[in-house]
């Protein structure tokens, strides 16, 4: 083993223990074991959700081996997806949070992230709460796609759980986006490591100043 790969190894394995696990320990006695999650044991902790939990374990491991998402992303969108299971009140919920998050990682395995470029919105120097995602993808030379997801109450119906945001710009448009989602516009100003989306004209749409705000980018 070269002493690049150990030393990335280790890193990688900081990371993982760092990020919150769903659940480190793999026992027989499933019933048994301490839930790090602060909803209730019935819902994610009993042992007919072992299954999924080490699923997921499993799906994290690999994406922090493989994927070339950044490992700050990962470890960031790891904690935030906890806070939302965490607050689930029924078993759907639980459940779809976990399929939410499988979708995400099998994302970050199977697209080349180095084509992506990954915002977190924050709100005075903090994660915002309920947070929003933007993506923005390079599809060619001249043409990007901007995908996004503004997190609502997770107990919510499905369809009201969040809000999605969809565009597609050439690089000469892409200061003013319309979500085509929403119909919403906004003005994206890029400044180095900072997005700041801000909406161009008053709407009727009442979650359009979801998008509203200030981004980090991982990289």
């Amino acid at each position: 083993m070269s002493l690049k790969f150990a030393l990335n190894f280790h890193k990688t394995c900081l990371s993982i223990f760092g990020c919150g696990f769903v659940l480190l320990p793999i026992s027989g006695h499933a019933q048994n074991l301490d839930c790090m999650f602060k909803v209730k044991q019935h819902l994610l902790c009993s042992a007919n959700n072992l299954a999924t939990r080490q699923q997921l374990n499993q799906l994290l491991f690999t994406t922090y081996m493989t994927s070339n998402a950044p490992t700050p992303l990962i470890h960031t969108t790891q904690n935030l997806w906890r806070k939302r299971v965490e607050q689930c009140k029924s078993k759907s919920c639980v459940e779809r949070q976990f399929e939410l998050r499988n979708e995400d990682l099998n994302t970050y395995n199977s697209i080349n992230q180095n084509l992506t470029q990954h915002f977190i919105q924050y709100r005075q120097g903090y994660l915002a709460k309920p947070t929003a995602y933007l993506q923005i993808h390079q599809l060619d030379q001249n043409r990007i796609k901007i995908e996004g997801i503004a997190y609502r109450n997770p107990n919510n119906s499905q369809a009201r759980q969040s809000i999605n945001f969809l565009a597609y710009r050439n690089q000469a448009q892409k200061n003013e986006i319309t979500n085509n989602e929403t119909g919403c516009k906004y003005a994206f100003n890029y400044q180095k490591a900072i997005l700041t989306v801000t909406l161009l004209q008053n709407q009727a749409y009442k979650y359009c100043d979801r998008f509203v705000g200030i981004y980090k980018l991982y990289d």
